[in-house]
């Protein structure tokens, strides 16, 4: 495990925390557990969670690509 991944995403999150809590709007979210192959889905709304859901499927598609091409 690198650290330095580990650390960008720690710090990542807690911009992305602050942002949310320091904003006077109304905020939605939404984000995926993946468990083994099985994915959950959940969101605030259902914006947020249809978001979440084609977030995650571009991740997998480039991820995908990205292995293929590391190969």
């Amino acid at each position: 495990m690198r650290m330095d991944f580990i650390f960008a995403g720690f710090i990542l999150l807690m911009v992305g925390l602050s942002m949310i809590t320091l904003s006077s709007a109304n905020p939605e979210f939404g984000g995926i557990i993946l468990i083994g192959p099985i994915p959950i889905i959940f969101g605030t709304s259902v914006n947020a969670t249809v978001s979440a859901a084609l977030i995650g499927i571009v991740l997998l598609f480039f991820l995908l690509g990205l292995a293929r091409i590391m190969r």
